[in-house]
């Protein structure tokens, strides 16, 4: 009774007597954001009559606030070109159920070998690796298969970028982590080469190396409207708008062999990750004795890579917390009831009991810690939790409770219908 009621209410509703200042509101909201403009066309005739699709570019994954360059790229033309690609992190909620569990669902914007396609398709991928579900579906017996968007609410979390040559949509070798601006929308900042922390603006062909001293970089984030970076020795700095680095934290001095961090309000937060130590006494974050400058390389060809030789795995973590006032690190023994996410690609933390599947103070994390060997599907990627309480790894796939993680039931019976797109 109360869903027909609701399809009553909503069909009886005359939408073209709303002001046109709403309407406008509503055209300036949705600027920039394709997933919500098909979601809004799928409502009725008059919402698609409203919000055309004028031209296949406004479904670009490089939309218009997202830089491109021109790289100088060996048997390519000079007009060979790179976009920033972007995923976006989405809390997918059931409607009509206000308190309830959510999933975390991770989609890839099309990409520009689709944008020229009636109705591109957005991919729904693995939050911490860069499988489609529907791959990992697929390799372990399952059937390919898909859910509707507007079953369900979603609410945007964070957004992560990758670096990809255009009409190949190949990731640019060497770039470890990319983030947007936060000053311009048609700027980047980004780790590459294994640790350069540079930046570009939209056209440019080279990179600008910030600090040169500094060549061991391990994450970059957006907080407090600020980039923040971190180097091997635990060091947090942010960067001005001239390209300064101005020293936000001591030195960590932490023991393990990768930092990350992630911005958990209000704290600052560095977890550091120790790496079993390879047979020759070093951890080969890169492969190979190639010259990676990114703007000169072919963009199909990849760096060595040899299965046989040992990879670094991760056998632990432990996690610190700045402490602004005295300013020094804390170490923290237990994250309580929230749970952090470190894909190869961004980190953030949740509460765990507001999302489905998932355990308070634990760590959820890839093997794949490098951006770049992890598009190009190099190395492992299999998805594993630590447990903070009792300092144990699990890989996912052997989890309980781990195939609600990132996918939701099926709904039996529609709440309600909507027309095709």
């Amino acid at each position: 009774m109360v869903q027909n009621d609701t399809k009553k209410s909503e069909n009886d509703r005359d939408w073209s007597s709303l002001p046109d200042e709403i309407w406008s509101m509503i055209s300036t909201h949705l600027i920039g954001r394709p997933l919500d403009v098909l979601r809004v066309r799928s409502v009725c005739s008059f919402f698609r009559s409203l919000f055309l699709l004028p031209a296949p570019s406004f479904l670009s994954p490089h939309l218009p606030d997202l830089p491109r360059f021109s790289f100088a790229v060996p048997t390519f033309s000079s007009s060979a070109r790179a976009f920033v690609s972007r995923t976006t992190l989405f809390r997918l909620d059931r409607p009509f159920q206000d308190g309830a569990a959510g999933w975390i669902i991770k989609i890839q914007h099309p990409l520009p070998l689709l944008r020229y396609q009636h109705n591109p398709k957005f991919r729904l991928l693995d939050p911490l690796s860069c499988h489609s579900i529907n791959e990992l579906i697929a390799s372990n017996g399952g059937a390919a298969s898909g859910f509707h968007l507007n079953d369900f609410r979603l609410t945007e979390l964070t957004s992560s970028y990758a670096l990809r040559y255009d009409g190949l949509s190949s990731p640019v070798p060497g770039v470890n982590k990319l983030i947007i601006s936060t000053n311009s929308s048609s700027a980047i900042f980004l780790i590459y080469d294994n640790g350069k922390l540079g930046f570009a603006n939209n056209g440019d062909a080279n990179i600008t190396l910030i600090d040169d001293k500094i060549l061991d970089f391990n994450d970059i984030i957006v907080h407090r409207d600020q980039p923040y970076v971190v180097d091997r020795w635990g060091t947090v700095s942010w960067i001005d708008k001239t390209l300064k680095l101005i020293q936000y934290s001591p030195p960590l001095f932490g023991e393990g062999h990768r930092k990350h961090l992630v911005a958990g309000d209000p704290f600052l937060f560095i977890v550091d990750r120790y790496l079993d130590e390879s047979p020759d006494g070093h951890y080969p974050l890169e492969v190979g004795d190639l010259s990676f400058n990114i703007f000169h390389r072919h963009p199909l060809r990849r760096r060595r890579f040899d299965e046989s030789r040992p990879r670094p795995r991760t056998v632990g973590f432990k996690v610190y917390r700045l402490d602004e006032e005295w300013g020094r690190w804390v170490e923290v023994k237990s994250l309580g009831e929230k749970a952090f996410l470190l894909a190869y690609d961004c980190c953030f933390a949740v509460r765990a009991k507001e999302y489905v599947g998932f355990k308070e103070n634990c760590i959820y994390f890839t093997q794949q810690f490098d951006m770049d060997f992890a598009l190009r599907r190099l190395g492992r990627l299999g998805g594993c939790v630590f447990s903070m309480e009792n300092e144990t790894i699990e890989e996912l796939p052997c989890t309980p409770g781990y195939s609600q993680l990132f996918w939701p039931p099926p709904i039996p019976t529609p709440l309600c219908s909507t027309e095709p797109m």
